[in-house]
């Protein structure tokens, strides 16, 4: 057999040096920082993303045998493409890696270093393949989960397709598993593009934004103190502000003595507020420049909402090659007015460019200037943990015990859990509030609606995953009401136990993965709308939601509205506890017809509704009665 037709290598392999060499010792790595020689590459500067803090290389870790040749694959993957075309197999894989996913890379290789070192190894080609048999079987009984043990093969696989720029004692084999399939070897990918994170708890997550948006309003009085000039001769001199003795309504009266921790606790405030109302990522949020937000114009030409313009950096590829300093977004985030005032106020308190300098978040500040760079997740951390006691702490001095922000049991609040706990609430509480009266129905429609020219980028890819999540329970909870009270009234009651049925049949007792999710979701028999508080259940049918007039079915705002249910909706459907909610409320109208104070044009309108509540609840009766009958 010709060495050609025994080649793992297709036709068209790229071109590579009859001899490859290693670059000179010399040979700039990161220029000014870091050359080839060096045990230790700092690749930080090539990576501009603001939560990105240190990222290293540490070649001493390396067996001595191959580091030499480790330090020219890293080279490599830094300096050009990786022939992904040779794979077997589709892979989502990145030609150009960043800097960022190198330092992982070099991470998922530190087994296979302990591993090669311990059966006294000196070269990568002399590997054979039942030496890659023993490896994936070390892999495989590694105590980590199914996509680390897949990484970890394929920073070998990243070798193998290295090897015709490396050096002949450098060229690993073709693993067997790039033959017969990864899966084979480690089981079926568990990777989903869903944010995994455990929502913050409602009555946590409700605290922290009240004690939030206090903080932004208070800030807006209290900036004369706050402000950082970039010189002192430029702001006023302690005895002045000291006199002022500026407070704040939550604040209290704030001394020259409070400012840095104040000034930390302002600007940990409004980095939620921006994050969470609006649904940015970390990188998003700690990226915004001055300028970012201005007022949005609707069609007519007034002011509506606002528009957050910022850089995007999870989906900033171009030809299959990350883009480190990310790029522009295209779509603006659509915000309202607490995001605006919070930014306002960032804007206000200091000159830089960065909004989020890392500067602001530490304990003590020695000078007005301000870092250029954003501040680590672990700074953020820790600010966010100083925000909840002092939150805690005024509560209490205030008497207002019951305003204390409780401990999350799901652990520490941090930006990556703010997402995934906005897309929670949009979904199972649609009527509920945001603090000081922002509608959750109105921020699912800014965050949401402003994403769909950018459906990778924006809040979508945590919205699809998580509604799913709350049809499935609304399903699961239908099937156990209905097993205690079995009666369901109105024009949709056919339609709700049918979903119910099917569902228990299809899903019940199952994790859903992505896939069934799709699935749950693309059936339109399934999607039942219900949430607790709720006066009736939707049981969704985009051709007949009176929500939805002259929305097209076809578009992604064709999801109910329940505030804005209509009565006559062919839609609804009723249990014995949504009709335990309409008799709550038939009493709190009593109650209100009966007050001295109710006006008598008020009074007229209170008993027609209490009327039309009535006639809710004798028809669910008497469909319980038919029903026995």
């Amino acid at each position: 057999m010709s060495a050609s037709a025994s080649s793992p290598w297709r036709r068209h392999e790229p071109a590579a040096l009859a001899e490859p060499r290693l670059p000179h010792p010399d040979t700039p790595v990161v220029p000014g920082v870091s050359c080839f020689e060096d045990d230790v590459w700092d690749l930080s500067v090539l990576c501009p993303r603001p939560t990105t803090r240190w990222i290293r290389l540490h070649f001493n870790h390396c067996p001595d045998a191959l580091r030499a040749d480790l330090r020219h694959f890293f080279y490599l993957l830094l300096t050009i493409d990786t022939p992904l075309e040779q794979l077997d197999r589709p892979a989502s894989a990145r030609k150009r890696l960043a800097p960022s996913t190198l330092k992982t890379l070099f991470e998922d290789l530190k087994p296979f270093f302990s591993w090669f070192e311990a059966r006294g190894l000196s070269t990568l080609s002399e590997l054979t393949e039942p030496d890659l048999h023993e490896y994936a079987g070390h892999v495989v009984a590694a105590p980590v989960g199914q996509n680390p043990r897949t990484r970890r093969l394929f920073a070998l696989s990243r070798l193998w397709l290295m090897a015709p720029y490396m050096r002949p004692a450098a060229r690993l084999r073709q693993p067997f598993w790039e033959r017969d399939g990864i899966e084979q070897v480690v089981g079926k990918s568990e990777w989903t593009a869903e944010n995994k994170s455990a929502p913050i708890h409602p009555v946590t997550m409700s605290a922290l934004l009240v004690w939030c948006l206090r903080l932004v309003e208070d800030a807006q009085h209290l900036l004369p103190l706050l402000r950082l000039a970039p010189d002192p001769a430029d702001s006023e001199g302690p005895d002045e502000a000291s006199a002022m003795s500026p407070a704040g309504v939550w604040t209290g009266e704030v001394t020259p003595h409070d400012v840095d921790s104040l000034r930390r606790v302002v600007t940990t405030a409004c980095l939620i507020t921006v994050a969470y109302l609006a649904g940015m990522r970390a990188d998003e949020v700690l990226g915004l420049r001055r300028g970012c937000c201005t007022p949005a114009v609707d069609g007519t030409g007034s002011a509506g909402a606002y528009e957050v313009r910022g850089r995007t950096y999870k989906s900033a590829v171009a030809n299959g090659r990350s883009i480190p300093a990310g790029v522009e977004r295209d779509v603006p985030w659509v915000a309202i007015k607490p995001v605006a005032d919070a930014i306002s106020v960032m804007e206000a308190l200091h000159e830089g460019d960065l909004l989020f300098s890392d500067s602001l978040f530490k304990a003590r500040m020695t000078d007005a200037d301000l870092d250029v760079g954003g501040p680590s997740s672990r700074r953020v951390s820790e600010a966010i943990r100083c925000l909840t006691a002092w939150c805690n702490g005024r509560a209490i001095e205030l008497d207002r015990t019951g305003e204390v922000i409780p401990a999350d049991p799901d652990g520490h609040v941090n930006l990556r859990r703010l997402r995934r706990t906005l897309a929670w609430f949009i979904y199972r509480r649609p009527r509920g509030r945001v603090a000081l009266g922002v509608q959750y129905g109105h921020l699912h429609a800014a965050t949401t609606d402003g994403y769909g020219g950018r459906v990778s980028a924006g809040l979508r890819d945590l919205f699809p995953m998580e509604e799913a999540f709350a049809v499935s329970d609304t399903l699961h909870q239908a099937a156990e009401g209905l097993q205690a009270s079995p009666t369901v009234s109105g024009p949709a009651a056919a339609r709700y136990r049918a979903a119910v049925t099917e569902h228990q049949q299809r899903y019940q007792g199952m994790a859903l993965t992505a896939k069934q999710a799709a699935a749950l979701m693309s059936n339109p028999d399934l999607r039942v709308h219900d949430a607790a508080g709720q006066t009736l259940a939707c049981v969704f049918d985009a051709r007949k939601a009176l929500c939805r007039k002259g929305t097209s079915p076809t578009t992604a705002a064709a999801t109910p509205d329940l505030t804005a249910c209509e009565d006559r909706c062919t839609n609804i459907a009723r249990t014995d506890r949504h009709i335990t909610a309409v008799e709550d409320d038939i009493a709190a109208l009593l109650a209100e017809l009966t007050a001295p104070l109710t006006p008598a044009p008020l009074r007229h309108r209170i008993e027609l509704q209490i009327t039309h509540r009535e006639a809710i609840v004798q028809a669910h009766r008497d469909t319980s009665t038919g029903e026995r009958s």
